[in-house]
């Protein structure tokens, strides 16, 4: 009786063990996919920034519009630092969502109003920070999807059976896509 016990209480330990390894690494997964969402996001940041402060040069009337795209810039970033912490919580990630879909709201705005625009002065550099501009936009959707993938994976192994009975005791919780 004793020696069964102690077989039992040895397997569901190391089950225990294998289970929260396993979710570590998937979480780990998660902010290994951060980076490659963070980068592109930042860069979008940056050069909409330099295309705020450059903008009003070839469109004086529309200051609002980049003023706007600067204050959600600068959202976007705090957004941006409070999630690089913890990238697999909830609720930063969730804020950041909400300061992206703002930012690229007010972006897509400001290239909308300098895509007629046509002038001499600061024609190379406009044509510049709107390459940079789209380059990051495909980095960041590639990004996205690669995180959203991990966020996925980890989730559905945080909602079986046998973890999710260990996943509150070990302070794991459910993870949220971009």
């Amino acid at each position: 009786m004793t020696l069964s016990l102690l077989v039992i209480a040895a397997l569901l330990l190391f089950w225990g063990l294998g289970a929260y390894n396993r979710l570590m690494r998937l979480r780990n997964a998660i902010s290994g996919a951060w980076q490659q969402l963070e980068a592109p996001l930042t860069e979008l940041v940056d050069a909409g920034g330099q295309l705020a402060e450059a903008g009003p040069r070839w469109l004086p009337q529309e200051g609002g519009a980049f003023e706007a795209l600067r204050a959600q810039g600068a959202e976007l970033q705090t957004a941006l630092k409070a999630t690089s912490a913890t990238p697999f919580a909830a609720d930063p990630v969730a804020q950041l969502a909400v300061a992206h879909a703002l930012h690229a709201s007010a972006l897509q705005r400001v290239l909308a109003l300098l895509d007629p625009v046509v002038s001499e002065d600061g024609e190379a550099e406009r044509r510049t920070l709107i390459a940079r501009l789209r380059a990051a936009q495909q980095q960041r959707d590639f990004g996205k999807k690669l995180f959203n993938g991990r966020v996925a994976i980890y989730n559905e192994a945080l909602a079986e059976v046998p973890t999710r009975a260990l996943a509150g005791l070990y302070g794991f919780h459910d993870a949220k896509s971009f």
